[in-house]
């Protein structure tokens, strides 16, 4: 009997790898090569998911991405949105170092590849569509103003968590109460 494989599932788990890969040791360190080693499958079953690195990198990101709005949707489940946003950003700002790396890196890597580039826009798309979602929430639950621009306080979260996670990067210190504390007094 052939031995049914999950392809969607391996596709996660060699994604999965490179991620490793790349928080341990760059993004650039993510060859075909080291991605199969971590994961414990040969090069050739890579090339059968990924034709290149390129296409290996940009599963890799989605998986990132996929992996993020699981985590944002854990975090919402909070008795108002308010405590929903700090929950989300507190698990953001709480990643470990390997997390802020890939999120760097993908950060740099888009300013030279244009096809990231195309999947981070659109991160920033949806993730601004969520917390845009989130504020209108609270305006209706009443834990936040409900005279702010649901789009711009939902912009302003999104630069604020990414200036945190970079700042935290280099400089760690507690960035959720100034996020907090800025979204109370807007």
């Amino acid at each position: 009997m052939p031995k049914i494989v999950d392809h969607d599932e391996r596709r996660r788990e060699l994604a999965q790898a490179a991620l490793t890969v790349i928080g341990r040791s760059g993004l650039e360190a993510a060859t075909i090569r080291a991605v199969a080693e971590e994961s414990g499958w040969s090069t050739g079953v890579l090339k059968h998911y990924y034709a290149d690195k390129d296409a290996l990198l940009r599963a890799t990101l989605r998986e990132m991405e996929r992996a993020n709005m699981a985590r944002f949707d854990a975090a919402q489940q909070q008795p108002n949105a308010f405590d929903a946003i700090a929950a989300i950003v507190t698990e953001i700002l709480a990643a470990d170092a390997a997390e802020a790396r890939l999120w760097i890196a993908f950060t740099a890597r888009a300013s030279t590849d244009p096809e990231i580039a195309g999947l981070m826009r659109h991160a920033i798309d949806v993730w601004v569509t969520r917390w845009a979602a989130l504020v209108r929430r609270g305006q209706s639950d009443g834990s936040i103003r409900a005279d702010l621009d649901a789009e711009q306080v939902a912009g302003e979260i999104h630069a604020l968590v990414n200036g945190l996670r970079l700042r935290h990067q280099f400089r760690p210190t507690p960035g959720n109460p100034v996020l907090l504390e800025h979204l109370r007094t807007r």
